[in-house]
């Protein structure tokens, strides 16, 4: 479940568990754009979005990966019990 926090400055900020930052990894690849842990598009200063480059949809996808690979072995050890 996502936690609003506050900081020392005033500012909110959303922290998201590994679950719910899988989710938006995936729908940010699915889009190609950025979003905010709240689930907005972001933009840049002249207000048009900003695009995922090739090393952060690499990142993201390989960050889905590592959860699916575990995943899969949590599996296989519940199997062998």
């Amino acid at each position: 479940m996502a936690k609003k926090v506050k900081r020392q400055n005033g500012t909110s900020v959303t922290l998201l568990n590994p679950s719910e930052k899988g989710r938006k990894y995936a729908a940010e690849l699915r889009a190609g754009i950025h979003a905010t842990n709240d689930q907005k598009v972001k933009r840049d200063k002249n207000g048009s979005l900003i695009l995922l480059t090739d090393t952060e949809k690499a990142w993201r996808s390989g960050y889905l990966a590592s959860r699916k690979d575990s995943a899969n072995c949590w599996k296989a050890k519940q199997k062998k019990r």
